[in-house]
């Protein structure tokens, strides 16, 4: 190797991959002997001649030539990184310092650690005026450390993900999470949980509702329909909470209810099989054969929405929350006071193709066609006709079936004795 070659691979002010450095000034008369006669491939170049790229040698820039001066880049302090491994890892620490703009604290493993007002909470708060110091306060540690080698952390992102984090075991447990709203839409509300949650109208009620801004600022409790942290999706519903809370109310009524027991409720609606009264948070059917002992055609014949009435409970089913009621058996059976084998008169009510009901003291009994006179007829209306005062006689009662069988015939043979 060459002296030249020698001094070459000393550390040169150009080296690959960084900025060249303006030379010192030195004698004219040395300004031959410094300056680089290398190729680019590092081999030497002729010292007389032109060289192998054909270039002169007179062609190369005098060292205080303009063109070949370059200014001198001062390189940053370098940032370090944080190991890639620690990054949005949750640390906590005491807080030393604090100001409106920022946090420092020591952590626990005894680094130093800042948070900025931007990443103290979601909505910018004044930190000096939510911690103190001594406070302990947790932070998710960010790519790099600042400038005085601080680790730079996050509260708001700690915050966002102990909440998520209490979510998705409040899933798992299948627990109750209570959250304010925060803002009303037509479509439902935007709730807190720590995180942003989603009450559809649709779940927030028992009975549909339109104006959902009395909730505005009120603090729910909701159960989890839908839950996505990827895509950061929760969806809630109240109504289950309701429902849920319906239905042991519903179950301690029924269970307090007994057979035979006389309540005080109000119609609630009717329908054509009879007619619903409400006891007070349940609802109990009176059938349209127990509203009278009368023969009723529709409940609105005896009945109207809203009227107090007073009721028997004729029988409840826990499991299927069902309860019976009857407001004939408030009075006494008219059917027990019919005496057989007696000639009663009473107005004929109706007529059919087998016969006349007669009411006979509250309820209706049969003349068969046999029994309207002693011939033989082929229709009622060769008889009687409704309204018309007859003489009957009781041939038989009974209860179970609910039949009273008369006959003008029998009363007719009675009185000629």
């Amino acid at each position: 190797m060459t002296d030249f070659e020698e001094g070459a691979s000393e550390e040169s002010p150009v080296q690959s991959g960084s900025l060249p450095v303006e030379p010192p000034l030195v004698p004219d008369s040395q300004v031959e002997a410094q300056s680089p006669k290398i190729k680019p491939t590092g081999a030497p170049v002729p010292e007389t001649g032109t060289s192998e790229t054909g270039t002169s040698e007179t062609d190369t820039p005098a060292i205080g030539d303009t063109a070949a001066t370059v200014p001198t880049r001062k390189p940053s302090a370098p940032t370090e990184k944080v190991a890639l491994g620690d990054s949005g890892k949750i640390v906590a620490g005491v807080v030393t310092e604090v100001t409106s703009e920022e946090v420092s604290l020591t952590l626990d493993d005894g680094r130093s650690a800042i948070i900025n007002r931007r990443n103290f909470d979601s909505a910018g708060s004044d930190p000096s005026t939510i911690v103190d110091v001594g406070d302990r306060v947790e932070g998710a540690i960010l790519a790099r450390e600042d400038p005085h080698k601080r680790v730079v952390l996050s509260r708001s992102w700690a915050m966002k993900k102990r909440a998520w984090e209490k979510v998705v075991a409040a899933e798992e447990a299948h627990e109750v999470l209570s959250g304010k709203v925060t803002s009303v839409s037509k479509r439902g509300l935007v709730v807190d949980v720590g995180v942003r949650g989603f009450v559809p109208s649709s779940h927030l009620t028992l009975e549909p509702t339109t104006d959902l801004s009395s909730f505005l600022g009120q603090t729910i409790e909701m159960k989890i329909l839908e839950l996505d942290v990827a895509k950061e999706r929760l969806v809630l519903s109240r109504r289950s909470i309701l429902l849920k809370e319906q239905r042991k109310v519903i179950h301690d009524l029924l269970a307090g209810l007994k057979v035979g027991e006389k309540r005080k409720g109000v119609v609630a609606s009717l329908v054509d099989y009879g007619a619903f009264v409400d006891l007070g948070g349940i609802t109990g059917l009176v059938h349209l054969s127990e509203l009278s002992w009368k023969r009723v055609g529709h409940p609105k014949h005896a009945l109207s929405v809203g009227e107090s009435v007073e009721v028997v409970v004729l029988d409840v089913k826990v499991k299927k929350r069902r309860v019976s009621l009857s407001i004939r058996q408030l009075t006494e059976d008219p059917f027990a006071a019919v005496p057989v084998g007696e000639v009663l008169t009473g107005p004929v009510t109706r007529l059919v193709d087998f016969g006349a009901f007669v009411d006979v003291g509250g309820v209706e009994g049969l003349v068969h066609l046999s029994e309207l006179c002693e011939y033989r007829v082929s229709a009622p209306e060769e008889v009687v006709t409704p309204g018309e005062e007859i003489r009957v006689k009781v041939l038989s009662v009974d209860k179970k079936r609910r039949r009273i069988e008369l006959s003008i015939r029998q009363a007719v043979s009675s009185d000629y004795g």
